[in-house]
């Protein structure tokens, strides 16, 4: 009792102690699953031929109880003839007047010859015992299969210790690679083939004396049976996702393979090459490795998993995993998700399903937990496919350039305007919906500027030629109608500046609102009126050259105050990491999208560069341990935007807030630059006067305190010497 109570003990010290049982048990659990697996698929298998080979050995048996009495002589139709010969004699004597010895001398008894099987009859026996000895072959294989494979499963799960029962694992697993016990497994069916194909042939010879025609309708079926069973061996050899196989296909694929007649496409450096390896290993590389036809089962795979999640608790797990789809480093992955994005189907279409399951959080219907958290996987989605950047074959377009438009942006105004009902009604995703509403903003500008460029190239073509090029080629004659050609360019001129007026008002009176679909409508409005204007020039054309230069001149306007949007946009972005307490979602990489799409040769307004000096100095306010509150990585990119800037009074401002913080930078590479670029724009005059008063007034100023009187007159001073006010410190932040 003690040895037995103390051995678990023991063990579980072994255990506990050993520094190797941790890389033993990795290996014991992905060997368990596999042999587990291995076992399983071998039982079933060995199960369903018992039970067919139990069936078929009693129907045989049934037939050989009738077949064999053709292999030996009948006595009873031996006697019964013996009795009708003595029955003639007998006859014979009872009325004939010839005496009895003279008729038994004349007649003899007719002895039988001695017995031989038929031919058919051989042929019929011997198929058919053969046929039953394979059933029984093949029924005792399958037993003791079961019960090696019992013994193998048990003998590396005796063993406690993880090492022991891995080292036992391996043992095992090499003898049953090396005595080809799963080659065994799969001959054991052919067993049974065998025997049935053995089977129909005795049938065949049986019924031959019976009855031709019986005999041939068999024989009709089983050559039938035969050429499916060869096709059904053959084909998965040359068609590897065929789902048919026999035992056979492998022994064929061995013979065909070492005659070098399998082949397969080389798809990094063309042509063809060897197949080598296991029918099983030449399956999955077809199926694994990258190629057009992948790529299209990829693509009808995920449509029909769309169309069969039709319920919105079905279809949010798979948007939940989209973003870490579009991180991760497949990009056939990638491709997918784009073509889903634009598919036809609406029931597959993501850029329409993810925002109509985004708006079931609204209106208080969902839990409040449960409505967050889909909120946030919607939002994630929708960032993510939005930052989703994709190689596009210029060849998409007839004239040789791509350009983006409605059909090729994944989210527009009205994803948009679902976002800002998310955000407040579900306030708890409010990061979210930050960054989603700004790449949304970003990506519908990039599409309005490529638009831009387009009609430049439209018009320029239209000069040169005087014909319409790409897109103008479109316009039919309802659009003719609807857009009243006869106005003149001059008129549509006209439009579109006013157009282009309001946007400007609506960037000094949005308020931090451009991240919401009302300034995109307006943007959508002036590419309208550009379009009609387009469109007027190309019938007739006889006034392109009229209007060309102030078209160009429009084109230009417009370009300019898509750019101020988007530093606009990119500034509302940085005021919304400035007045929260935490970061919006993966701020860093949203901002940096945002300011590298910004053409800084065009000039902002004064209003957006007094806000981004303010944000600036915000950003590189000092928090309580003593530096900047928000991480320096998105600091660097907020320094950025000083490329913006080339107002005198502002440059002068940004340069004395960068330089004030140059000892809190970890990396001060990026705020040298900077401030050499600010060096380089600042008038010299202003530089000399503002310096003699930055490092002395900046220690008092950004105290969380009133100013002092003295202060005050100083800074008085200072603004009446230089012309440049001091900025008065807002507020003091949390660290974010």
């Amino acid at each position: 009792m003690s040895l037995t109570s103390a051995a678990p003990e023991n063990t579980r010290s072994i255990t506990h102690d050993d520094p190797s049982t941790k890389i033993w048990s990795s290996y014991i659990s992905a060997s368990r699953t596999h042999d587990r697996n291995l076992a399983r698929n071998w039982k079933s298998d060995m199960d369903g031929m018992l039970i067919f080979a139990g069936l078929f050995s009693a129907s045989v048996t049934a037939f050989i109880i009738e077949s064999y009495k053709t292999l030996s002589p009948n006595n009873d139709e031996i006697m019964i003839s013996l009795l009708a010969q003595i029955s003639q004699q007998l006859t014979t004597i009872s009325n004939a007047s010839t005496p009895t010895n003279a008729i038994f001398a004349q007649s003899n008894l007719t002895i039988p010859e001695p017995f031989t099987p038929s031919t058919s009859s051989l042929v019929c026996n011997t198929l058919w015992f053969l046929s039953l000895g394979f059933s029984l072959a093949c029924a005792l294989s399958a037993t003791l299969v079961e019960q090696w494979v019992r013994n193998y499963l048990q003998a590396i799960e005796n063993r406690p210790t993880p090492h022991e029962r891995a080292r036992i694992s391996a043992f095992l697993f090499k003898g049953l690679e090396k005595f080809k016990m799963a080659a065994l497994v799969e001959t054991i069916p052919l067993l049974l083939h065998i025997s049935l194909l053995l089977f129909f042939a005795g049938l065949i010879e049986f019924l031959r004396p019976v009855n031709a025609a019986i005999s041939n309708i068999v024989l009709g079926m089983l050559v039938s049976c035969a050429i499916l069973y060869i096709l059904a061996t053959l084909i998965p050899i040359f068609r590897r996702n065929c789902p048919y196989r026999t035992p056979l296909s492998g022994v064929w694929w061995n013979i065909m393979k070492g005659l070098h007649l399998l082949r397969r496409p080389n798809l990094k450096f063309g042509g063809t090459m060897a197949i080598v390896g296991t029918m099983a290993e030449a399956r999955e590389a077809d199926a694994i490795e990258i190629s057009p036809e992948r790529d299209r089962r990829d693509l009808d795979a995920m449509i029909w998993t769309l169309k069969s999640l039709r319920e919105d608790h079905e279809f949010e797990p798979f948007v939940e995993v989209i973003p870490k789809v579009v991180a991760g480093f497949d990009y056939s992955a990638k491709i997918l998700l784009r073509k889903l994005l634009y598919h036809d189907d609406l029931s597959v279409k993501l850029s329409h399903r993810i925002p109509r399951l985004l708006v079931t959080c609204t209106g208080g219907i969902l839990d409040t937990v449960l409505s967050q958290k889909r909120a946030s996987t919607c939002l994630a989605a929708i960032w993510s496919l939005s930052m989703l950047s994709m190689h596009t074959d210029s060849s998409e377009s007839g004239s040789g350039f791509f350009f983006l438009s409605h059909k090729t942006v994944r989210f527009d105004e009205y994803t948009l305007r679902d976002i800002k009902t998310v955000k407040r009604d579900v306030s708890a995703v409010a990061d979210y919906a930050i960054s989603a509403a700004a790449v949304i903003g970003r990506s519908l500008l990039d599409m309005y500027l490529d638009q831009v460029a387009e009609k430049e190239q439209q018009l320029m073509a239209l000069m040169d030629r005087g014909e319409p090029r790409g897109a103008m080629n479109d316009y039919n004659r309802s659009n003719l109608d609807e857009w009243n050609p006869d106005r003149s360019s001059v008129h549509r001129l006209k439009r579109l500046y006013l157009a282009i007026q309001i946007l400007e008002q609506h960037l000094v009176t949005a308020g931090g609102e451009l991240s919401s679909p009302h300034p995109f409508v307006i943007i959508s409005t002036i590419h309208l009126e550009m379009e009609r204007l387009m469109f007027t020039l190309a019938h007739p054309a006889k006034e392109t050259l009229n209007v060309a230069g102030d078209v160009f001149e429009a084109l230009h306007k417009i370009r300019a105050v898509l750019h101020q949007v988007a530093y606009c946009l990119t500034l509302e972005y940085v005021g919304s990491i400035l007045s929260n307490h935490t970061l919006p979602y993966e701020a860093f990489i949203t901002i940096r999208r945002l300011l590298l799409a910004i053409d800084f040769q065009f000039s902002f307004t004064l209003d957006s560069q007094q806000q981004f000096v303010a944000y600036l100095d915000d950003a590189l306010d000092l928090d309580k341990a003593g530096g900047p509150h928000i991480p320096q990585s998105i600091i660097n990119v907020i320094l950025g935007l000083t490329r913006g800037v080339n107002d005198p009074t502002c440059l002068m401002k940004a340069k004395n807030i960068i330089t004030r913080s140059m000892k809190f930078f970890s990396n001060t590479d990026e705020a040298e630059k900077i401030l050499s670029m600010l060096n380089d724009a600042v008038p010299l005059p202003l530089t000399s006067t503002l310096d003699l008063f930055s490092s002395h007034m900046y220690s008092n100023i950004k105290l969380d305190r009133p100013p002092k009187l003295s202060e005050m007159h100083a800074s008085a001073a200072v603004t009446a010497v230089t012309g440049v006010p001091i900025l008065q410190p807002q507020r003091q932040y949390e660290n974010a």
